[in-house]
């Protein structure tokens, strides 16, 4: 049977007829459940100002827990698991949402009835609301109140803003979205239930070929999310820095899809979570996270650069570092730490709430690293059992003290072994220019220091399983990997129980008395010479890191992801993404007045060459040489900037100049033949 909607004229005259009541329109054919009638009117009659209270649907609304065709469950299943579910938040709408409307009689009075000239949706849930909003009302949806929709073909989540409407409510056109903020989303979703698996776009452009931590952390969560097939993965990369090898391995994941930065657009669509697995560098790494993500997770892996002015080029450079780490946290439902040390740091600054963070050690079950080969700068008479630092020359890494390390061996212990420094050159902050004042004061050390720069994986390896410890004297790490990933290697590790370490660390493996070169020689000497010692240190710190696996890591991160997705509105968020949009919205303008100051200048160029093209014969107006005065050429200049003055102008003078030249030969003419 042809099933028709009910007209605005039709609803107006059944309104009528039952007043005083408050009235249901039912747009199109519904079922409901049992209690839907009293919940509903419990929402619309919970506060005073309430005009409306929507419905939600089954499928294919903007109030739909499903899109259509999707519904997993029998309807009474459904309005059953919704009632239990319901958060019941009444998210505040900035209309109407059909199909099913209450509609209070203290409305329907204040503003009147419905416009007849407009179809029935348009009427309620457009020109009626916007009334009741205009006069002081407000529109809600009834979270514990799902209806079945039993005709989508009579319309749904589209709408279409009729000439009549949009010029009564012109800004309509600008706000499409439903929900006042994102107290609708969390509404929908736990009306839904639990959701097995949570889209995440996962920040990947870290990925550029260079190796320390941070990378390592990044590709091993990547590869472990992808494992636990618990999530609709996609990576935003940067397909123009990244290594061959590590693409192809990032393409061949299950369920996992790749997004580069070039071709995110307004129109990408946004995933429920976003997570920036370390801390935001700058406002676009903000920007990216608001734009691709609904929720936002960031990791901030330790809290040195925040503090640590040294590691940028100037000072409003580093500023402009913590304003958008600052951005950021504040952005972050979830803050993901490695220990508990930056879980204080972070509390400590009033940076994050004590409640949104949380502690995700990484694994240390590392992939193993196929055909591990020695570096092609290493010499080849270096012997086996040397000390290695590993490490960015980041001044915090404390390469320096390695150096003053080896020359206690060789003064106290005539240890006659060589130092091999391997790691990343930074420009700013570096600890270079240190070591090389040192070496030079230390003449006897140079030929027994190795300096290698950045190595790949493969070089690492060989690097890790040939040395006869690992020298690791950071100040300051966020949790610290290489004591761990050394011992895994069988190799002995000098560290210093500083920060996260002291607290990762079995008590007892740390080497280095800080930062007392002599009696942490002697230390170090045990480890190696001494077979029992080495046995021992390595044993205890491997058994601390076989707890630590990626598995594991990954399992926690998707419960971050889960808390993320549901997690309350905060203030503090939807400031942030205002302020983001507001900056994006700023630099865009930005661009278009340079566009538009570039292309008058470039107009004014040519116009200055116009005007100087007769130069050779002496008729030029502006320039150096020029015969007008130089306001009148700095005049001329400016109105050249504005074609549209410009051009009328000159084609008058043009104009003018051609007619006195055709007076002016016509006046010669006739002088010649008077003569």
């Amino acid at each position: 049977m042809l099933q028709v909607a009910p007209t605005a004229a039709e609803c107006n005259r059944a309104i009528e007829r039952l007043q005083p009541a408050d009235v249901i329109v039912l747009i199109e054919p519904c079922s409901v459940s049992e209690g839907w009638l009293e919940r509903l009117r419990d929402t619309a009659r919970d506060d005073t100002n309430t005009a409306t209270a929507s419905a939600l649907a089954d499928v294919g609304t903007e109030l739909a827990l499903w899109p259509e065709g999707a519904s997993p469950q029998p309807f009474a299943e459904l309005a059953e698991g919704v009632a239990e579910r319901t958060l019941r938040l009444q998210p505040r709408l900035s209309r109407a949402a059909g199909p099913c409307v209450y509609l209070r009689r203290e409305a329907i009075e204040l503003v009147g009835p419905l416009d007849e000239e407009l179809d029935l949706r348009a009427a309620l849930e457009l020109d009626f609301a916007q009334r009741c909003l205009l006069s002081g009302l407000a529109h809600v949806a009834a979270d514990d109140v799902v209806v079945e929709r039993l005709a989508p073909s009579l319309g749904g989540a589209g709408r279409q803003l009729a000439p009549r409407v949009l010029e009564r409510y012109p800004y309509l056109s600008l706000r499409d979205a439903l929900g006042e903020s994102d107290v609708l989303t969390r509404a929908l979703e736990a009306a839904r239930g639990p959701v097995r698996r949570v889209g995440v776009t996962l920040d990947a452009r870290a990925l550029d070929g260079a190796v320390t931590g941070t990378q390592v952390h990044i590709l091993e969560l990547i590869v472990a999310l992808a494992k636990a097939d618990l999530l609709e993965l996609r990576l935003l990369v940067r397909e123009d820095r990244i290594d061959s090898t590590t693409l192809d391995l990032l393409r061949t994941l299950p369920g996992t899809g790749l997004l580069t930065e070039d071709a995110v657009a307004d129109d990408t669509p946004k995933t429920r979570v976003y997570h920036r697995p370390q801390q935001a560098f700058s406002a676009e790494d903000v920007e990216f996270a608001m734009r691709l993500g609904e929720r936002i997770v960031v990791s901030q892996l330790d809290l040195i650069a925040y503090h640590n002015p040294g590691y940028f080029p100037d000072g409003a450079a580093w500023e402009d570092y913590r304003r958008a780490s600052r951005h950021g946290l504040s952005a972050a439902e979830r803050v993901v730490v490695f220990s508990d040390h930056t879980r204080r740091e972070l509390v400590a600054d009033a940076l994050v709430e004590d409640e949104r963070i949380r502690i995700v050690p990484p694994g240390l079950d590392r992939r193993a690293t196929p055909y591990p080969r020695p570096p092609a700068a290493l010499p080849s008479e270096l012997d086996s059992g040397f000390l290695l630092c590993l490490g960015t020359d980041f001044r915090h890494k404390n390469r320096l003290f390695a150096l003053r390390l080896l020359a206690a061996l060789r003064d106290r212990h005539d240890w006659r072994g060589s130092l091999v420094l391997a790691g990343t050159h930074i420009p700013n902050g570096s600890s270079l220019e240190l070591e090389r004042r040192y070496l030079e004061e230390h003449d006897a050390l140079r030929t027994a220091v190795v300096t290698l720069g950045s190595v790949d994986e493969q070089e690492r390896a060989w690097l890790i399983g040939n040395a006869g410890a690992v020298v690791y004297p950071s100040v300051y790490e966020g949790f610290g990997l290489v004591p761990f990933e050394s011992a895994l290697s069988g190799v002995p590790c000098v560290f210093a129980s500083q920060s996260s370490l002291a607290e990762a660390a079995p008590a007892g493996t740390a080497t280095i008395l800080p930062w007392d070169p002599g009696a942490s020689a002697d230390r170090a000497y045990a480890l190696l010479t001494d077979a029992e010692a080495r046995e021992r240190h390595v044993r205890t710190l491997a058994d601390a890191a076989a707890g630590l696996t990626w598995s594991a890591a990954a399992a926690a991160m998707v419960e971050v992801y889960r808390e993320a997705a549901t997690a309350p509105v905060r203030e503090a968020a939807t400031l942030a993404r205002d302020a983001v949009d507001r900056e994006r919205r700023l630099t865009q303008a930005h661009e278009v007045v340079i566009r538009r100051l570039v292309g008058e200048r470039e107009h004014a160029q040519r116009m200055y060459d116009d005007l100087n093209a007769e130069v050779g014969s002496g008729l030029s107006l502006i320039g150096p040489h020029g015969t007008l005065p130089e306001n009148a050429q700095r005049a001329l200049l400016t109105l050249s900037a504005r074609p549209g003055l410009s051009r009328p102008l000159y084609g008058a003078v043009a104009s003018l100049f051609a007619a006195s030249r055709a007076v002016s030969r016509a006046i010669s003419r006739l002088l010649g033949r008077s003569r």
